[in-house]
């Protein structure tokens, strides 16, 4: 026998010895859109028992947030367990690296060479039907997208095998298609997407809904602050909140599946949000409706059940949180902390993005704290709707009818002014709607300072560099509608 074919004995026999360990399962459940509004989190309109019952026997977090405003730069932090700003990605779905930073990795690549079996979810049936039921295969990385088909969200990019399912048939989603390449004994790491709450599930979701009598009624909602109360406003909010109850009857799929298959005592589930709702002041923006995200992590056996978590968590914090459990090494770079451990430091404060969107350019940043927002616009003249998908799919028709018969009150106005306020600064326990900007008041000077000299010295440490685009264009302010493209290429 040669020292080679001995050699792959050996390394075999310890894979396969490796296999009996018995290394936890994963499967991720990434919520396109969603803000905290299931039951669990207090919200009693809502019909959420599969993920409030996942809470009930797990650990849920209060104070998670996204890292971005979007879905590319949140599902790179997700994979990589870094800022978008660190790695050289913010701006939403760009190219402008075509590989990671030397350095660095990205989750999936440590679980296979770990041994895991890498799986990604997609529902049978067209593009719409794979955005109501079931799983998209969405990934959305900033970075290394393969082919021009794997922009066509294939989930190619990063995961080896892309099971198909049948979301009218459990027993497709552990068992059969690519499910009997995995090894007798291979931990698997799995990944779902469900885009069943975002913009394009609110009509189906109120359809869904009412088929199933528990459809709210528009009358029983109260209308945030910041919104005007009009037909089209609570129609359109008591649509998503039926999305949302949408959103848990899919995930109750996986669950029960897991359940069914005898997979869920082994299996560490992770559920969490992008970013928030498909709304205006929601989505792409840093006010905690933006980046304020559901988190619950269920690992039976190891993890107490009914917990409930009031430190800091952020997206980064997903990638080193799965190694640890999975016993893999997480890299030094990586900006995560792993939210299972036993000595985990309680954090002051996390950070938060805004970038380019729908290919418009802007820089903002966010520090949260438990008490305090602090938000930084570096281009304030850029307007927060200033893309074409804020204008398009962000915007409630009605207020911006009244916003231009001047009929808003200041506080509503905010979203549509042509610009925005350069610093904000909140108190969050007590202005939870964020209508109070304190940065202007004498005795909280010290406060927004302080803050600022973190946010720099951030930047500074992790290499977020902010364009300065008054110097490449040579104008006092960016106007609106600025390509990102137009600033980079020059």
């Amino acid at each position: 026998m040669s020292k080679y074919t001995l050699s792959f004995l050996l390394f075999f026999i310890f894979s396969i010895g490796s296999y009996s360990q018995s290394l936890p399962n994963v499967l991720v459940l990434f919520l396109d859109d969603l803000d905290p509004d299931f039951g669990c989190y207090g919200n009693t309109l809502v019909t959420t028992p599969n993920i409030d019952k996942l809470a009930d026997q797990g650990i849920l977090y209060t104070h998670a947030y996204a890292a971005g405003t979007v879905c590319s730069p949140s599902h790179t932090s997700l994979f990589t367990g870094c800022y978008t700003t660190t790695i050289g990605c913010p701006h939403h779905r760009s190219n402008y690296i075509k590989q990671l930073p030397k350095g660095y990795t990205i989750l999936t690549e440590i679980m296979s060479s770990a041994g895991y079996f890498n799986v990604n979810f997609k529902s049978n049936g067209d593009r719409m039907y794979n955005k109501i039921y079931g799983a998209t295969a969405k990934t959305d990385l900033n970075f290394d997208r393969g082919k021009p088909e794997n922009n066509l969200e294939s989930g190619k990019e990063v995961f080896e095998h892309l099971q198909i399912i049948d979301p009218t048939d459990i027993s497709t989603y552990f068992k059969g298609g690519v499910w009997n390449n995995k090894a007798n004994n291979q931990p698997f790491f799995a990944y779902a997407n469900i885009e069943t709450g975002k913009k394009h599930g609110f009509e189906p979701g109120r359809v869904w809904a009412k088929d199933r009598g528990i459809a709210i009624d528009s009358l029983d909602l109260e209308i945030p602050p910041h919104y005007a109360d009009t037909p089209e406003v609570r129609y359109i909010l008591a649509s998503a909140l039926d999305a949302v109850s949408h959103v848990d009857f899919e995930v109750g799929k996986f669950l029960d599946a897991l359940d069914k298959d005898g997979l869920s005592d082994n299996t560490i589930v992770i559920l969490l949000s992008d970013h928030g709702a498909t709304l205006p002041r929601h989505k792409q923006n840093l006010w905690t409706t933006g980046i304020h995200i559901p988190l619950i992590i269920r690992w039976p056996s190891y993890v107490k059940s009914g917990i409930q978590n009031n430190e800091l968590a952020s997206i980064i914090d997903i990638a080193p949180t799965i190694l640890n459990a999975c016993q893999q090494k997480v890299p030094t770079n990586m900006e995560g902390v792993d939210l299972l451990s036993k000595k985990q430091s309680k954090r002051k404060h996390i950070f938060a993005t805004r970038d380019g969107l729908d290919g418009y350019f802007d820089c903002s940043r966010a520090i949260i704290t438990k008490e305090y927002e602090y938000i930084h616009h570096f281009f304030p003249e850029i307007p927060y709707r200033a893309n074409s998908y804020a204008k398009r799919a962000l915007t409630f028709k009605s207020m911006l009818a009244l916003y231009k018969k001047d009929e808003l009150n200041p506080l509503q106005s905010i979203y549509f002014n042509k610009e925005k306020e350069a610093i904000e600064l909140y108190q969050l326990e007590s202005d939870p709607h964020q209508i109070n900007n304190l940065v202007s008041l004498p005795e909280y000077q010290k406060k927004v300072n302080s803050f600022q000299k973190t946010l720099f010295s951030w930047q500074k440490q992790t290499g977020d560099k902010v364009i300065d685009a008054h110097q490449i264009l040579n104008l006092d302010k960016v106007p609106s509608g600025t390509k990102v493209d137009d600033v980079i290429s020059q």
